[in-house]
């Protein structure tokens, strides 16, 4: 009977909407439930003095995303702060899923570098690659899932929030990403004492639907130099993004000159996710439009920023009050989702001063 249904649905696009539509809240649905029963697990367990907690990312069912991998990481991060005696484990026997195919193998494996980079430097601990999933006597998170080779990235955002919202403690103190981080990596941020805002841009190789188009590029440029006129805007992209961000605004004449761009913008100075983390943890705003992993930064920090974007985000969806896309946001930590004009609608419209404390 239900396949029937299926198939009749299937016949027009009105009921290939509706019945995705049902799937979606279907899945969605269970991913709540399955969140729900992990935090009550794990709120249990980190009352006992011993707390012993194995997280596992598979590369074989996880995508090669910056943005997964580190809201993961920072779970991770959460329970450690909160008491736990957690181990992180990356598991990676070289077979990965289809959307890795987008890399070459050395990019494959210069991946996997920075996964094992960033966990070390967000948990202050050593990271083990595995090839399978050791025997132990840890609670493993999700870990039904994990042994049955599924991601459990897609509700580690959800599962994170409600641990927070559920908590009777204040937020741990060595939880959100620290400004810190900025000197103690021995980043150069002496900017002849000019503040900066940072400014992300997406340039995939995949998923091209979240990146920004040329016509953007432009238009949120203009538009952060009216809104910071005494701020240099920093650009944070990959090489290839931010060659393609410098050729449209020379072309559009925004930056006419080296002495002219150094002034209003400048690039990313050294590349890599990890080396953007420090910048981003040190700028005054962060504004972002569309996709971009490195958003997830400001997210998890003290940073004010404005994302905005067409899409919730299936990870977050589950979590949205008004323009708070985490339970630990302050106001002036906004996720704005505009299904129908995030393109066209100008940061400017939707930036909010900071109050002055008097």
């Amino acid at each position: 009977m239900r396949s029937r249904i299926k198939s009749l649905l299937l016949k027009s696009s009105l009921g290939r909407s509706v019945f995705g539509r049902y799937s979606n809240w279907r899945w969605s649905r269970l991913v709540q439930l399955s969140a729900n029963s992990e935090c009550e697990k794990l709120r249990a367990l980190l009352d006992t003095e011993q707390a012993s907690i194995q997280i596992f990312y598979d590369n074989f069912v996880s995508p090669p995303s910056y943005g997964e991998f580190v809201q993961v990481v920072m779970l991770a991060r959460y329970l450690k702060a909160s008491g736990g005696d957690v181990k992180f484990i990356i598991l990676d026997d070289g077979e990965r899923r289809d959307d890795w195919c987008y890399l070459d193998l050395e990019e494959q494996e210069s991946f996997v570098r920075d996964q094992i980079e960033i966990a070390t430097r967000i948990l202050s601990s050593e990271i083990e690659v595995l090839k399978g999933i050791p025997n132990s006597s840890s609670y493993v998170v999700f870990g039904a899932n994990v042994l049955a080779g599924l991601a459990i990235y897609v509700k580690t955002p959800l599962l994170l929030n409600k641990l927070i919202e559920t908590s009777e403690e204040p937020l741990p103190a060595d939880f959100l990403l620290p400004i810190s981080w900025g000197m103690e990596l021995g980043q150069d941020l002496n900017l002849q004492g000019v503040p900066f805002v940072a400014w992300g841009i997406r340039k995939g190789v995949w998923g091209l639907d979240r990146d920004n188009t040329q016509e953007q590029v432009i238009t949120d440029f203009r538009d952060l130099r009216k809104l910071f006129p005494g701020h240099r805007i920093l650009l944070l992209s990959t090489p290839n993004g931010i060659e393609w961000v410098l050729s449209i605004l020379h072309e559009s004449g925004d930056l006419d000159s080296s002495a002219n761009e150094a002034q209003l913008l400048f690039p990313q100075p050294t590349p890599g996710f990890i080396n953007a983390i420090p910048w981003v943890l040190s700028a005054d705003e962060y504004f972002q439009k569309e996709g971009g992993g490195m958003g997830i930064v400001p997210i998890f920090s003290e940073v004010p920023y404005l994302i905005v974007s067409k899409y919730q985000g299936i990870h977050y969806q589950h979590q949205f009050h008004g323009e708070k896309v985490v339970a630990w946001a302050s106001p002036r930590q906004r996720f704005v989702h505009r299904p129908h004009d995030a393109h066209r609608v100008l940061f400017s419209d939707l930036y909010t001063q900071p109050t002055e404390v008097s």
